[in-house]
């Protein structure tokens, strides 16, 4: 992730990372809505979740992947696609490879993440990242913050459990109506009346669909299938109370990043007062690793928000200097952000418990 020197604060003790949040404008804060915060021990160049580091679940399919997981930890099945959301963020915390990216509303706990890794001669400085709510996309402000119990989670977490090569035929095939077609005729398509609205051309062929009251939208025969067919294998997939019905909003949904506020059904996400990250689906034929770690980074970097001072700056990064990472974190443990606090486990709490015996 791209860090500008000119919107970075410089952090060398807790009591000026502390000084830095009592001393910024409130007002301004108003308008991003709620702030979240990811801690890097280290810069990397992409900040991507890390399913889109194994280049085999990047570009294949996940679904095998995380059925034998789902079945392992003893529920082979769900009922609600939010029961698949919060298995997956307890399979990320036990070190699977995920599409979402965690966050904390506390900073405090990005600050530990960011000076959790030291040792006497680091020098590599830590980062705190800063991503709100509110964004203004096309000039239109939207809220980007959604519970785990939606459709647009439903929709994009059920694509964990689709083969990457479906993904794929259904986006690409979005993107070329979307250049073609009003958006407004797009949007009003269900894809139950798909069958009824026909009035030219056959489903099987080359020739163009028009349909009934949809003005402009057409769809040639492979279209219309591949629609039809990725909106049944979706709603198999995603477990909702009612139906997805609108490709063209699921087409919509899975171009943006998102931020998931998820139930707090683990001691861990209770206590880092996680939510998530869920960066745009991107179809993946034809790019490179570089180019989907590229274009994932772009997405989470949407979100980024600015924290403005009361001297007007407009900062959306702290940097911890690597010599500064050890006091810091001390700092941490003197206020009670340790170890054992952030990882509620009892193989923490036992770490902790043994470097205060001895």
């Amino acid at each position: 992730m791209l860090v500008n020197e000119d919107n970075c604060f410089l952090c060398d003790s807790l009591e000026s990372f502390l000084h830095f949040f009592l001393n910024r404008n409130i007002e301004a804060d108003k308008r991003v809505g709620h702030f979240y915060f990811r801690g890097e021990s280290k810069y990397h160049k992409y900040v991507v979740p890390s399913l889109y580091l194994d280049e085999g679940l990047t570009k294949k399919s996940s679904e095998y992947y995380y059925r034998v997981l789902l079945s392992q930890s003893g529920n082979p099945d769900y009922d609600r696609s939010s029961d698949l959301f919060r298995s997956i963020s307890e399979f990320q915390h036990k070190g699977a490879k995920t599409r979402i990216l965690e966050v904390s509303a506390n900073p405090l706990i990005a600050l530990y993440f960011a000076t959790e890794k030291y040792n006497s001669g680091t020098v590599e400085p830590g980062y705190v990242y800063v991503f709100g709510s509110h964004h203004i996309v096309d000039r239109n402000e939207i809220n980007t913050e959604h519970f785990d119990v939606g459709h647009t989670v439903a929709a994009k977490v059920a694509l964990n459990l689709i083969p990457q090569d479906k993904t794929n035929e259904f986006m690409t095939t979005c993107k070329s109506i979307y250049a073609r077609t009003s958006r407004t005729d797009w949007k009003q398509l269900r894809f139950r009346d798909m069958n009824t609205l026909v009035i030219n051309g056959d489903d099987t062929g080359t020739n163009q669909l028009k349909f009934r009251d949809l003005g402009s939208l057409s769809l040639s025969g492979e279209e219309f299938t591949v629609i039809q067919s990725f909106m049944y294998l979706l709603n198999q997939r995603a477990k909702t109370n009612g139906e997805l019905l609108y490709p063209f909003n699921i087409f919509e949904e899975l171009m943006l990043a998102h931020i998931i506020i998820p139930s707090k059904a683990s001691d861990r996400v209770k206590m880092q007062q996680s939510a998530f990250i869920f960066p745009k689906y991107i179809y993946t034929n034809g790019k490179s690793m570089e180019d989907i770690q590229k274009e994932i980074d772009r997405s989470v970097s949407t979100l980024s928000a600015s924290i403005v001072t009361d001297d007007g700056k407009k900062i959306n990064a702290i940097k911890i200097p690597g010599t500064k990472k050890e006091l810091i974190n001390k700092q941490l443990a003197q206020i009670g952000i340790t170890e054992d606090f952030v990882y509620p486990e009892i193989e923490h709490k036992s770490n902790t418990l043994l470097s205060n015996l001895f």
